[in-house]
């Protein structure tokens, strides 16, 4: 897994980082599981492809500190440098947990095809992946790569008997419908029928009703991105208020903590 984190100059670049909780109702038994993880992290220490140092913290506090690193993914992952920015046109793919380290496997070998960077992350409990290919989607020739990547991924998907959408985002990936939903799909266009006759609430998304002659679902590469947007502000413009071009809108600086800075303001720009 790769993700975008600060290392030692003694460390080797950190490519992934696994988040291991055990809970109990015996202390005792909860450290010794945790010793004997720790053991066995010791002993593969150093090994190719295998772990070079972790850390242990007991305790709510301690423990709710790790939990808002990894709610800051998505935040850290949005600081990489360069025109190439994070995209998540391939998130929450879900197969069964028992499959996840083949697809995974597999998928990062469809991004390490196209010679892309990326950041992924997820629950491995759940077999859920949120990945993020980086793209600079300003340029036309990198825009067409949405196509190409997730039809790639559909067939991964199902291929290890997953679904698109493990958790949310299936609106403009909606043309995958059909396929992922199969016998059941002509029944969600019924259902969509009953409420929304006129296919009014959200047109082209998830399901057509059978009573709207010729609506079709929304396409991947057909629908405005913001990288269109993007690129009728001239380059001078971007480079001046490049804080505000790269937000990726998740909103985590909008808080009350005047520790918490904006990022705006901590790359100093206006």
């Amino acid at each position: 897994m790769r993700a975008y984190f600060p290392q030692r100059d003694d460390e080797p670049a950190i490519r992934g980082i696994n988040l291991i909780e055990y809970t109990g109702d015996d202390e005792a038994e909860l450290k010794q599981k945790v010793d004997a993880l720790c053991q066995h992290l010791a002993s593969v220490s150093g090994a190719a492809g295998k772990s070079f140092g972790y850390s242990v913290v007991y305790g709510a506090a301690e423990i709710n500190k790790v939990w808002a690193m990894r709610k800051k993914a998505v935040g850290l992952l949005g600081n990489a440098e360069g025109s190439k920015r994070p995209v998540p046109f391939v998130e929450d793919t879900a197969v069964p947990p028992e499959n996840l380290a083949d697809f995974i496997m597999d998928f990062r070998r469809v991004l390490d095809e196209h010679e892309l960077e990326y950041g992924m992350f997820g629950h491995v409990d759940a077999g859920v992946l949120h990945v993020r290919p980086a793209l600079d989607m300003k340029d036309p020739e990198q825009e067409v790569m949405i196509r190409r990547i997730t039809d790639e991924v559909v067939r991964l998907t199902q291929q290890y008997k997953g679904l698109l959408w493990g958790e949310h985002g299936k609106g403009v990936r909606s043309e995958y419908a059909p396929e992922f939903f199969g016998a059941l799909y002509p029944e969600l266009q019924r259902i969509k029928a009953l409420f929304d006759p006129r296919n009014q609430m959200n047109p082209g998304k998830i399901a057509t009703p059978v009573t709207q002659q010729g609506a079709e679902l929304l396409k991947i590469d057909a629908v405005p991105t913001r990288g269109q947007q993007d690129r009728q502000i001239p380059a001078e413009v971007r480079d001046t208020y490049a804080s505000a071009i790269n937000c990726n809108g998740n909103g985590a600086c909008y808080n009350y903590d005047p520790n918490d800075a904006m990022c705006s303001f901590l790359e100093g720009n206006p």
